[in-house]
């Protein structure tokens, strides 16, 4: 019996470790998951973050292009008067 009791603590322990075993086996998995995916969330941060560039150069493209039209509706309101003028004088 006494036998009996020690294969059976010895099994115990055996199914114990191999317990731990396999929920470490499965904790490390889990890590290397998130580790993936964080490379994963890295890489779209830094693809976002050339986008905002993207889009701030363009932004100031844009307001840049609207100054030329600015200034140019004014040349034309400025031609639009000297024309006026002119014609006035006939």
């Amino acid at each position: 019996m006494g036998i009996f009791s020690k294969e059976l603590e010895e099994l115990d322990k055996n199914t114990v470790q191999y317990m731990i075993d396999e929920m470490q086996d499965a904790i490390d998995a889990q890590k290397e998951q998130l580790s993936r995916k964080d490379k994963t969330i890295d890489a779209q941060k830094e693809q976002l973050n050339q986008k905002d560039e993207q889009l701030s150069w363009k932004d100031k493209s844009i307001d840049a292009q609207k100054e030329q039209l600015i200034q140019k509706d004014t040349t034309i309101e400025q031609l639009q008067k000297q024309i006026k003028e002119l014609k006035n004088r006939k």
